[in-house]
């Protein structure tokens, strides 16, 4: 088996006294997180590192990542 495709849509990102919030989309909702927060249970953030933030689906333990664009 294989993690399905991320479900997340990437609409921005800041950073704050280093620390980084990614804002991502899923339908109507919108998140803000930052590293090792949980997304809607089978998702956690691993890292946050532009221009790419990676993921692992908990269930399978796979890591994903995701384009977040370079720092600007």
């Amino acid at each position: 088996p294989s993690a399905p495709p991320l479900p997340f849509t990437f609409i921005g990102k800041s950073v704050a006294d280093g620390v980084w919030e990614v804002y991502l989309a899923r339908g109507e909702r919108t998140y803000v997180v930052r590293d090792k927060d949980v997304i809607d249970g089978p998702w956690r953030v691993e890292a946050i590192a532009p221009p790419v933030m990676t993921l692992t689906y908990l269930p399978l333990n796979q890591v994903q990542q995701l384009n977040i664009g370079a720092f600007d």
